[in-house]
């Protein structure tokens, strides 16, 4: 890798970075971000609530047919 091309890369990663932080400074921008993460916080809730609900579920399926099992045993 030449200099030259690290050069560029390092420029770039400043000129992207001062961007960045400019325009995290908008309030248009502040609100879109905070938009996207109530967002990704509702979605990842979601996630969550639906990953319970199917861990429940199994596990509410293996007693029963542990249950069914120890019926058909002892009969």
């Amino acid at each position: 890798m030449s200099f030259g091309r690290i050069a560029v890369f390092v420029a770039g990663t400043v000129v992207g970075g001062a961007l960045g932080y400019a325009a995290t400074k908008s309030d248009t921008v502040k609100k879109a971000t905070k938009s996207t993460i109530k967002a990704g916080i509702k979605a990842k809730d979601w996630t969550v609530d639906t990953f319970q609900k199917a861990t429940n579920e199994v596990k509410e399926m293996v007693h029963d047919a542990k249950a069914e099992k120890q019926m058909e045993v002892k009969a």
